[in-house]
């Protein structure tokens, strides 16, 4: 329905929040990476850029998409 009334306009946008899920992928992301530089690696060495890659990824697009909040603002 259309609304004559500019003031009273409901806003559609959703307000950035930490998504746990998320963060649990990250978390595991991060954990798997630093796996990587120890004895107890579980990928090959040639996989360490890919893995670097998936946790960009998932921090980036976290922010992008709105699915990760910045804490100080």
């Amino acid at each position: 329905m259309l609304n004559p009334d500019p003031i009273d306009e409901e806003s559609f946008k959703r307000q950035a929040q930490n998504s746990p899920f998320l963060i649990v992928l990250i978390v595991a992301a991060a954990l798997i990476v630093a796996l990587q530089y120890t004895d107890m690696a579980l990928f090959s060495a040639d996989k360490t850029s890919t893995l670097w890659g998936v946790l960009t990824g998932l921090v980036l697009g976290g922010f992008i998409f709105r699915w990760l909040k910045v804490p100080f603002r």
